[in-house]
């Protein structure tokens, strides 16, 4: 499977996944995080396998099957915290 990625504009930290059989499924205004947010897309993805950091392959398969769409926020741009006092910065 090719997944296409696509980039909430408003939230970065949001992304939607789906496939070349589904692309009609992201005209959905529930698809992003508040209605009538937009997307862009970010490019089409081979399967990785387990190595890919971004999202489970094999969730995003059913979850593309079921709905259309797989959606998740990612963790790796997620702002960093403050670090603690007693920690050396």
């Amino acid at each position: 499977m090719e997944f296409h990625v696509f980039q909430c504009k408003t939230d970065k930290d949001f992304f939607v996944v789906t496939d070349e059989s589904h692309l009609d499924a992201l005209n959905d205004p529930n698809v992003s995080p508040t209605p009538g947010d937009e997307l862009e897309k970010v490019g089409v993805f081979g399967e990785m396998g387990k190595e890919r950091a971004a999202f489970d392959e094999d969730f995003a398969k059913r979850s593309i099957e079921s709905q259309g769409f797989y959606r998740f926020h990612s963790k790796s741009l997620d702002p960093l915290g403050e670090v603690p006092m007693g920690i050396p910065g």
